[in-house]
């Protein structure tokens, strides 16, 4: 059973989001702004939107599923010493709960609703 991942921000996955974003902030200019625009304002753009969303993104799943959380552990350790991370935690597959701890309930199935939830290795 694949029960553990690791939640956070990469530069990766923040640069391809800036690029993205860039698309969306070129298109939204008029023609005659587009047409000033020059190769070092694309890449200067796209570095502080990469900061900015690693500092502020929502965490993503930026790891596929472990059978172990030291596994996710050893992913954290790799990720730190290949780029540039933010906020890197291991989740684990579990029931989530609201703000006073008791159990969120599926409204259509009336079951508890199953997430990924933040693992303490302490427990």
């Amino acid at each position: 059973m694949t029960a553990f991942c690791v939640f956070g921000m990469t530069e990766p996955i923040a640069r391809a989001a800036a690029r993205k974003a860039w698309g969306k902030h070129v298109a939204a200019m008029t023609k005659e702004a587009r047409a000033c625009l020059t190769e070092s304002d694309e890449t200067d753009w796209i570095d502080v939107k990469t900061d900015y969303l690693l500092a502020k993104a929502k965490p993503v799943q930026v790891s596929g599923a472990f059978d172990a959380p030291q596994f996710a552990r050893d992913y954290i350790a790799l990720a730190k010493r290949n780029h540039r991370t933010s906020r890197l935690q291991v989740m684990a597959r579990g029931e989530k709960r609201d703000a006073s701890g008791a159990p969120r309930i599926s409204k259509a199935t009336k079951k508890p609703i199953i997430g990924w939830i933040p693992f303490n290795f302490l427990s």
